[in-house]
Order: structure tokens, then sequence, then C-alpha cells
């Protein structure tokens, strides 16, 4: 890349290449305004450096509105999935409307801080929520760097706001067991004991079908889970590759799924062509599948009925993870269970079950020394 310096008047200006257009023909690009040779030189040289390093942005006037509208449809809307791409259209409705007319290109990062302090001070949204908008914002500008509209991503040098911890609460197994008993002829009675059993999630639970599970052998395969987007149910991928997993079903849960699976076939007998047979092990009467939205919202209501300690359904999960590990099996075989992507989830996530874990073996190897 070349360039050369002019003096026009008592100013001089700066003329650099700037690549070839559709039709192959050079294009320069012309920049007026420095007061003496050095100061010119000094920016062609920074600029060629641009340019050879594949860094060099034009000057473009592009809007934050304009370009997170042209991000969400050429990118998000091809690359994500239809649930995640509608929840990263409602997170940047946030941006556009604090931060929307601002150019890309004069984006400060005192704009996104001040932002942030905004929304904090508003009181409208969790800082979880205001931490989601800046992953998305984040991804965003990331990609405004790699199509080469700005030069570096301005929300590196943000603080973005700690969300509290949500507590997590867990049953011990009498009380798991005493709540499985009291709903026994509820139709969540199956989502509540595959969760405690397997740590399954509620939306592979409701994809789960008869097809999935090997009552032979004892296991279930993991591969997929239910959405509902747009009004419908849908089967989609499960969130990564560690959630397409083998569970081993305990033989309780075993039976459990056998006389279950009987009673399907009788009501699947009495409805005969009415009966909208999808396989799905977790269905209403007719066949339909169960709404994962549906089971955490009834949740809470069968624990207020029966009085029970309230805990959210995705506690169960919490709750099968933490008698496991009480019962000494490995971390290892416990994120393999839980379909974690990494083990260090699953140790970050039941950090405060291993201490009393540590205590237990150390009172087991003590017997071994004098």
């Amino acid at each position: 890349m070349r360039g050369h310096i002019r003096k026009r008047g008592n100013s001089y200006s700066v003329v650099f290449d700037v690549g070839r257009d559709e039709n192959g023909k050079r294009r320069q690009k012309w920049v007026s305004g420095f007061k003496t040779k050095k100061e010119a030189e000094k920016y062609l040289a920074e600029v060629i450096s641009q340019i050879e390093k594949g860094q060099f942005v034009e000057k473009n006037e592009m809007t934050l509105q304009e370009y997170l509208s042209y991000w969400l449809e050429n990118y998000a809307k091809t690359n994500t999935a239809p649930k995640t791409y509608k929840r990263y259209i409602e997170l940047v409705k946030h941006i556009t409307t604090y931060l929307g007319k601002i150019e890309v290109q004069k984006l400060k990062p005192l704009h996104v801080q001040q932002f942030y302090t905004t929304l904090l001070e508003e009181g409208k949204l969790s800082k979880s929520t205001i931490l989601k908008i800046h992953r998305v914002f984040h991804l965003a500008i990331k990609h405004a760097v790699q199509w080469q509209l700005v030069n570096y991503n301005v929300l590196d040098a943000i603080t973005p706001p700690r969300p509290e911890r949500i507590e997590m609460k867990i049953w011990d197994i009498e009380t798991a067991n005493k709540f499985l008993e009291a709903i026994k002829d509820d139709i969540l009675y199956i989502p509540v004991l595959l969760a405690l059993h397997t740590g399954m999630r509620e939306g592979e639970i409701c994809a789960l079908k008869w097809d999935d599970v090997n009552l032979e052998d004892g296991y279930i395969v993991v591969k997929a889970t239910l959405q509902k987007i747009n009004g419908k149910l849908i089967l989609k991928e499960p969130k990564s590759q560690k959630s397409i997993r083998t569970i081993a079903l305990m033989d309780s849960t075993i039976k459990a799924l056998k006389e279950h699976k009987e009673r399907q076939k009788e009501k699947k007998a009495l409805l005969q062509e009415n009966y909208k047979d999808e396989n799905f092990v977790c269905a209403w009467d007719d066949g339909r599948p169960l709404d994962p939205m549906y089971v955490a919202k009834k949740f809470p209501k069968l624990i207020k009925k029966y009085n029970f300690p309230p805990i959210r359904f995705h506690d169960l999960r919490h709750t099968h993870a933490t008698l496991l590990l009480q019962q000494g099996v490995h971390p290892k075989i416990v994120s393999e269970r839980l379909g974690h992507s990494t083990i260090n989830i699953t140790l970050d996530t039941y950090s405060h079950v291993l201490p009393n874990i540590q205590k237990e073996a150390i009172k087991k190897l003590d017997k071994f020394f004098y």
C-alpha cells in the first residue's frame, strides 16, 4: 500500500490507496488539514500500517440503530436458534432505545457505561438481564470489528454489573420421596420423577420419546429439547454437544416408566384415532406433549398445594446432583449425567457440597491411620 503528501495552500493533505473498486480501479482517499508536513507524515505512516494489517476502517456514519438491525438480520437470524434470535431482538431493543442514534464509529466506553448505570437506576431490569444485554452488545460490536466497521470493541473496556447469585435450594431424599408420593396421580409425576432420578432439564424431559428409552438395558438417550417458539412446540438440538448423552436408570425409575407406558397404552386404546400418537413419554391423555413452561409453572402450585419447601423445577436437577455427590459419586460422572460442557461447571456449581464430601472422605481415611 502506498501514499503521499501534498501541500495545499498553508496546510498539508495525505493521499493513500484503499484498495480497488468493483471494476478493478484504484481507490484513493484524501485527508486534509494538517498544519505541518511532519504531522501529515506521521498520520500517513499510521494509516499505511493499519491498511497492511487489515485494520483500517473508512469513515461511516451508520448509527447503532442501523447497524444492530443489520446485525440481527444478517448474523443472528441465520446463526442462532429461533428462540435465541427472538431473545436477541428483545435485548437489542434496550440498546437502541438509549444509544440507537449514536454513530457506531463514535461510540465510546463512557456511553455504554452510562447506559448500564441508567438501566440499574431505573430498576426495571435485573442485573442478570443487563449482563445478557452486555453479552449481546459485545458480540454485535465484535462482528463490527471483523467487518472492518470499527477498529476495536469498545465493550472490552466496560465493567458490566455482576448479577446476584441465585440461591440454590434442594430437597433431601426424604422430602423428594414424600413429594413423589403426594403427586403420584398428577400429570407432573413422571416429569418430576425424571428430574429427580436423572437430573434432566425440563425441556429435555418434555422432548423425551419412547424410542429414546431402553427399559430392558436401563438407560435413556438425551438428544433433543422441547421449546415453544412463536406459539408452537418445536424439538431442537440440546444446548451443547455434551448435552447429548446417555443416562443410566435406577431400577425404581425403570419400574415407574414401565407402569407409565402401560397407562399410556390404555389411553391410546380408549381414544383410538383421537389419540395424537407422537411417541412422547410425558404427554397429555390425548398424546400431545407437555409444554416445558407448563411444567415449570405448575410445579410450584403443587408444592404449595401439598405444603412442601419451595424450590424451582430446575432445582430438582440440583437435588439429583447434590444427592449423588453426597454419596461419593465422582464429579466427572455427575457432570456427564447432567450434560455439562465441562467438569468445571459442575465443580463451580456444587462447590458448596464438596467441602462436606472432603470431610467425610477424611473421616474414612482416618480409620486407616493410628
